[in-house]
């Protein structure tokens, strides 16, 4: 039974805190950096998208989907994709905003296997979590940094319940299946060089790179930035059904285990095989219908994800039982205690659920990271942060950049 929101009372601060600093606090992580953000066409003809802003209660349709097919690929080589791009949409902006995309960038699309976890490197004391370079390292062939978000297409293995057609209005047999993902290189970057790596959910409704708070400032020479883009189609309500076309399925809402896991698996095994980074130091985040994917994703995979930050969501109902071991930040937004059209556990309750499977203390310590006054929760294998920074439906997006990465880094 999850606990629901505890309530917000007043607790000593003790200031900004440091990198190293919550090694007093008996708990572990990793800690991270990104890359320029410009926004690349898809193959073919890019998609044009529309979002009110609102995220996961958007009512505001999806763009005509990309003309020209994904192209599958079985090797470690890359399938360069090309074309120009109409503008993806912004998330949280306002109704009709529009980033105006760049021109298209090749890219080498390594073949997924659909395995969980790095792809090399070697197991740390971080509860079984990989650490060490990635396979990456030493690949012969890197992709050439073009300083632009290079496009790379999967065909990911779902179950099959995600694969069938569909008569009643929901998402075609491919909404799930062809994806893509796209990955953004530091300033000056260096083969060679390990980078920690940081994997961001979009909102509802993205068709294409939207950038996020990890692309300004110091974001621009510290890590890999994958932005990661949910199974938007137009047409199309993607399940579960909540007003907004194409947001992430982080549960299994009755059906089988969310397709967003194997879809998240398989871009992890590629950049791991493309790029060097390090398996110990991988970041997730998202806003929206991204922070239902993060607390997904931290909640299952904490054996591969050092931590989290998410904005205005919880998690999704049927979304199995958290292992623990992975950093967590909270930011409630609009969404603290509220479950959004019945298919979400409030974010105070998401909370509340990775602080029990992180066997952490459930008093917490106020703290500051980064631009952000936060309870910290701490003494377990993980600590969790949850950031109150008020507003509405993604209020924390000035925040979640600088405020995770100091989370993060002051992992021991």
């Amino acid at each position: 039974m999850l606990r629901r929101g505890i309530a917000i009372g007043s607790f000593l601060v003790l200031g900004t805190v440091a990198a190293g600093d919550l090694a007093l606090y008996g708990c572990s992580a990793g800690g991270p950096g990104t890359g320029p953000v410009v926004n690349t066409a898809t193959s073919g003809a890019a998609a044009a998208g529309s979002n009110n802003g609102s995220g996961m209660n958007a009512s505001g349709s999806s763009g005509p989907a990309a003309s020209g097919a994904t192209t599958p690929t079985t090797s470690g080589t890359q399938a360069p994709t090309s074309g120009t791009a109409t503008g993806a949409t912004t998330s949280g902006a306002p109704a009709g905003a529009t980033t105006s995309g760049a021109a298209g960038t090749t890219g080498a699309e390594p073949s997924a296997s659909g395995t969980t976890g790095a792809t090399s490197g070697t197991t740390g004391n971080t509860g079984g979590r990989p650490s060490g370079p990635s396979a990456g390292c030493k690949a012969t062939t890197v992709p050439t940094d073009t300083g632009t978000a290079m496009e790379y297409d999967l065909v990911v293995n779902v179950a099959a319940e995600y694969t069938q057609p569909e008569t009643d209005g929901g998402p075609p047999s491919t909404a799930y299946v062809d994806r893509k993902y796209y990955v953004n290189l530091p300033t000056n970057w260096d083969p060679t060089k390990v980078y920690p790596t940081v994997l961001y959910g979009q909102g509802c409704g993205q068709t294409g790179p939207e950038g996020g708070p990890f692309t300004t400032g110091h974001f621009l020479t510290d890590i890999i930035y994958v932005q990661l883009i949910p199974a938007a189609v137009t047409g199309a309500t993607v399940v579960p059904s909540n007003g907004s076309p194409g947001c992430f399925q982080a549960g299994k809402q009755g059906l089988a285990d969310s397709p967003d896991g194997p879809y998240f698996d398989q871009v992890l095994a590629g950049v791991e095989s493309t790029f060097c980074i390090d398996t110990g130091k991988v970041f997730v985040a998202g806003s929206s219908s991204g922070a239902w994917l993060t607390n997904y994703l931290v909640c299952t995979r904490g054996n591969v994800i050092a931590g989290g930050a998410a904005d205005s969501g919880g998690l999704q109902h049927d979304h199995g039982t958290c292992t623990g071991g992975a950093s967590m930040m909270e930011m409630p937004g609009d969404s603290a205690s509220v479950m959004v059209g019945g298919f979400d556990i409030g974010v105070a309750p998401a909370r509340d659920s990775f602080i029990m499977a992180n066997g952490c203390s459930m008093t917490p310590t106020m703290m500051t990271f980064g631009n952000a006054g936060c309870q910290l929760y701490s003494g377990g294998s993980a600590p969790v942060a949850y950031c109150n920074v008020g507003g509405g439906h993604q209020s924390g997006l000035p925040f979640i950049g600088d405020a995770a990465w100091a989370f993060w880094n002051a992992m021991p």
